[in-house]
Formats: structure tokens, C-alpha cells, sequence
């Protein structure tokens, strides 16, 4: 895959730029696990790493019309996913200060310390919350055992006494509903990046 994709690399980028959600999904399927062995250099667990390449990709769906411009791909998203797990780092940092703990200070290049955020990402976490509170209440109640809780499907299916495939269904559901607020709000996500920001513990 990995010559082959480098062969098409430009029209598949050409794809992206129009909108094209499964050439969106075959670039992602590409860099994605490169990235994800990149940036643990950072002493992040797998979820920090996943926080950070989740709004790195996010990143690169809004930010797609400059895509052509791009020419050393994988350097550029390399930076963007390395801005992310610096800001996720000083997040940390200002958790464990406002906690009394003693920590480390890693920003050996004297970088400071800032806790500024891409706003779209803000923005998009805040119409998240909005639809969620939109869902009926045993939709928002699986919703947020599988989001924010962890739980697998068949553990919220004994939880709530339904079955798997219930479950599940209402996910899916819950999903469509989610990209569709985003899509009023003028956030057209390709599913795989809703998917992965909102649903990766499906």
C-alpha cells in the first residue's frame, strides 16, 4: 500500500480538497498509525496519543483546501501533531501544579507555557455537548457510557438491561445525529473523523 499510496498521494489529496470522504479515509489509514509511533516520543499514554491525533486530523479536514500546497506531507503533520501533544503535555502540567504535585518541567527549549487552544476544536466540542443534550435520555445515557465513561457495548447493554445490538444501534444513531449538528453548525466531518473524535471506544 505504502508505494502505491505515495503514487497517488497528489490525486488523493486533489479528492480530499473536494470533500471526498473515503479518499479523506485512505489518507488517514496512511499516516495515521506513522503519527501515532512519531509522536509517543512524548511520554504520552496511547489515550494522550489518541487526544492529539484526533485534533490533528481534525486539523487537516478543516484546513484541507491548502492540502495542494502541502509538500513535505508527512513533516507537516507531523508538526501539527506535535503542537497537539505539547498542549496536551502543558495541560498536564497545569493539572498536576493545580494539585500541589511536584513535576518536571519538560519544556527543556524554553517554551512557554500557554494554554490557548485551536478554537474550532472548542467550538466543536461545545456543539457536540449541544447535541447531546438534544439526544432522548436513554440515547444521551448510552452515548455518554460509552463516550465518557468507557464502557463496550455489551457492558452497557447489562447495565441498562438491553441488548448488544440495541446498543450498538443507538450509537450509530447517536453518531448520525452528531455529524448532522455539526453539519448545520457548518462543520461537515467525514463520518471516520466524528467516529474517532466522538465513538473510538465503539
Amino acid at each position: 500500500m505504502s508505494s502505491n499510496f505515495l503514487d497517488n498521494e497528489n490525486a488523493l489529496i486533489q479528492q480530499i480538497t473536494s470533500g471526498d470522504e473515503q479518499a479523506f479515509g485512505v489518507f488517514f489509514s496512511y499516516y495515521y498509525p506513522q503519527l501515532f509511533s512519531l509522536v509517543r516520543r512524548f511520554s504520552l499514554n496511547d489515550e494522550d496519543v489518541r487526544e492529539a491525533l484526533q485534533e490533528t486530523f481534525l486539523q487537516v479536514w478543516l484546513q484541507r483546501d491548502m492540502l495542494v500546497e502541502i509538500r513535505h506531507m508527512r513533516g507537516w503533520l507531523l508538526r501539527i501533531a506535535s503542537r497537539q501533544c505539547r498542549a496536551i503535555l502543558r495541560k498536564n502540567l497545569l493539572i498536576l501544579r493545580s494539585e500541589n504535585k511536584v513535576y518536571e518541567d519538560v519544556f527543556s527549549e524554553g517554551q512557554s507555557i500557554t494554554t490557548t487552544e485551536p478554537t474550532t476544536v472548542a467550538e466543536i466540542t461545545k456543539l457536540v455537548r449541544d447535541a447531546v443534550q438534544q439526544m432522548p435520555d436513554q440515547r444521551r445515557r448510552i452515548y455518554q457510557l460509552s463516550r465518557e465513561e468507557g464502557l463496550k457495548p455489551s457492558e452497557i447493554a447489562v447495565q441498562l438491561s438491553l441488548s448488544v445490538n440495541t446498543v450498538k444501534n443507538t450509537l450509530v444513531t447517536a453518531l448520525k445525529q452528531i455529524r448532522e449538528h455539526l453539519t448545520k453548525a457548518g462543520y461537515p466531518l467525514p463520518w471516520l473523523l466524528v467516529y474517532l473524535m466522538f465513538f473510538s471506544r465503539i
